[in-house]
């Protein structure tokens, strides 16, 4: 299951794969989120936090092509943290493989990690990331 919480006003986004299985549409919104997340205005530093729960499939050969595809003009403003084990980290870096990455690239054990990374990149915090997750969060709750 793909859950999205966004916050467009400063660029923010959280993604969230959880639970036991993924539809070509969780994948299909993963990438047009990609997508929107390039349109968004922001003067500053874009961040996605992206988080593999464990136990949620990875993507297939050609989700991992297309989700390359779609990153592969992600502005240089742009902070993509991947919160996962090893196997979701072995997915992000066979996908920079196929394109390197045009962002900034880093990887956390843990979403309270994650938000650290973010608050250093930025330079100051990021609360709205920690909300932004605890939205997804619970959306995926009332999915379950």
């Amino acid at each position: 299951m793909f859950i999205e919480s966004v916050d467009r006003s400063g660029a923010r986004v959280i993604w969230l794969f959880t639970g036991a299985t993924n539809s070509p549409e969780d994948y299909q919104a993963y990438c047009d989120s990609i997508t929107r997340l390039k349109d968004l205005p922001c003067d500053g530093l874009r961040v996605a936090v992206l988080i593999v729960d464990a136990g949620n499939p990875l993507p297939d050969a050609r989700w991992r092509k297309e989700i390359a595809e779609r990153s592969s003009d992600v502005e240089a403003n742009t902070a993509f943290i991947l919160v996962g084990g090893a196997l979701a980290r072995g997915v992000a870096t066979a996908i920079n493989w196929l394109r390197p990455p045009t962002y900034i690239l880093r990887t956390a054990a843990s979403f309270a990690d994650a938000a650290e990374i973010a608050d250093q990149l930025v330079g100051q915090p990021v609360p709205e990331l920690r909300a932004l997750y605890e939205n997804a969060r619970s959306a995926a709750r009332d999915v379950a």
